[in-house]
């Protein structure tokens, strides 16, 4: 190869080279090279999660609409050997009313029933507080607390506020309905003989645990009213069954409070029953309560 070839060459692989450099030095200087990729992980939310995914509120409920609505299905037992139903008026004793009160014979004692299967009855199951975001609307219908025979009609009943309650009256005597409230105001109302139309009653505000409901006029008489600003409360009924419908699907934690749940006097059999409710269908639980619960 002559000289002058090779410095033509030698020329060609330097302006190559310059051009390369001028090139990379241009995408630096635009600043559009090739960051190193960095996902910066969001920081956790101080409120737990629920099944992984699902935020849960700070009362212990998903969010609506998380994940469908379900149904928790129960069944309160009694542990222990069953005891003998009792009598809280005999026929007959009765100082004023004796005809009316006497009437069916005697009068059982409703403070702790239990079937021959071990279901108990009269067991309140419910929510402290609503899932945060819901506001669900209290039933049009009225309720009927009603008295036949010296005797509430309904032992234990669960109501919303702002629903009626129409208290009535099935005896051919006088009653009175005092329901000794705690966070609403005074409710004493007398009841005339056979008033089937009734005298409403409305809570205004919701309750911390069921309240005591007497008759002044004859003193056996007894009942329990639990009054909630949701819907999410149930009462087990004669063989202890139980069931809410319509949770948000998350995980809960339930009050299951009876007339005799600490230990013979009114308190909590569970403060803190944990549940996880799923979208649709739900395994049924069974609470199982220890007679020592309920002082025996």
């Amino acid at each position: 190869m002559k000289t002058a070839d090779l410095k033509f060459c030698w020329m060609m692989v330097a302006c190559a080279g310059l051009l390369a450099l001028a090139a990379g030095c241009g995408k630096l200087d635009s600043g559009a090279h090739a960051e190193p990729s960095v996902r910066v992980k969001p920081a956790e939310s101080a409120i737990a999660k629920v099944d992984g995914d699902k935020p849960a509120t700070p009362d212990g409920a998903a969010s609506p609409g998380a994940g469908g609505v379900g149904t928790l299905i129960g069944r309160i037992v009694f542990d222990g050997t069953r005891p003998t139903p009792g009598v809280i008026y005999k026929k007959g004793t009765a100082d004023k009313d004796a005809s009316v009160c006497s009437a069916t014979g005697d009068i059982p004692n409703e403070d702790l029933v239990v079937s021959e299967s071990k279901g108990v009855a009269n067991v309140f199951v419910f929510l402290d507080k609503v899932p945060a975001g819901l506001n669900a609307a209290p039933p049009t219908e009225d309720i009927i607390f009603d008295q036949k025979n010296c005797r509430f009609t309904t032992h234990a009943m669960f109501c919303r506020v702002g629903q009626t309650v129409r208290l009535l009256n099935d005896d051919g005597a006088l009653h009175n309905t005092r329901c000794m409230v705690v966070r609403n105001g005074p409710a004493n109302n007398a009841i005339s003989a056979n008033d089937r139309t009734g005298i409403k009653l409305i809570y205004k505000t919701a309750e911390r645990a069921p309240i005591s409901v007497k008759c002044d006029i004859h003193s056996w008489m007894s009942a329990y009213h639990l009054i909630l600003d949701h819907p999410f409360a149930a009462v087990s009924d004669a063989e202890g069954n139980f069931k809410i419908e319509g949770l948000p699907a998350g995980k809960y934690q339930f009050k299951v409070w009876h007339e005799r749940g600490d230990s013979g006097k009114p308190g909590l059999l569970e403060s803190k029953y944990n549940v996880v409710i799923k979208g649709g269908e739900n395994p049924a639980v069974e609470i199982k309560a220890d007679a020592k619960k309920f002082g025996l």
